[in-house]
């Protein structure tokens, strides 16, 4: 039951605290191919143009809208791979999380070990750093993005 509830529901991820998602404000004169990409960014990512959705604003800050693929979770660690904008996949990503970190779906708390492999997740990205953070979650600190380790 949960597997079918969580892997139909998606979930907004971004670099900001809970409340109102970036999603509400899009920036309509602005388009991905607009975004500066942080050398940074770019270095570790160099195709995340390629997953860029949309572009949106919160507090002058710019984010992309992508999606992630969840690969795998591994104790506190989610691998994941963004899905491009012609549909396939990049490399394998992680990010750590605190043990007791918690995301609402659909009204419901679940863990990081609830969730399941090939779910796919709306996240916001900001143009300065390889980073994000979950709305909804009882942990709205910026998380950084590394390599997977396999």
């Amino acid at each position: 039951m949960i597997g079918k509830l969580v892997s139909t529901t998606v979930v907004t991820l971004a670099v900001m605290a809970p409340g109102p998602a970036v999603a509400e404000k899009p920036r309509g004169a602005v388009r991905c191919a607009d975004l500066q990409w942080s050398a940074q960014v770019l270095a570790v990512n160099p195709d995340i143009a390629l997953a860029c959705q949309g572009v949106y604003e919160k507090d002058g800050i710019l984010y992309a809208k992508a999606t992630i693929e969840v690969v795998k979770v591994v104790g506190n660690t989610l691998r994941f791979r963004t899905r491009l904008t012609d549909g396939s996949l990049g490399k394998r990503r992680s990010v750590t999380l605190d043990s007791q970190w918690r995301v609402n779906i659909g009204g419901r708390e679940y863990r990081l070990t609830d969730l399941v492999e090939g779910q796919q997740l709306d996240i916001f990205l900001p143009q300065d750093r390889f980073a994000l953070s979950v709305i909804g979650s009882n942990d709205s600190k910026t998380k950084d993005i590394e390599p997977a380790a396999d």
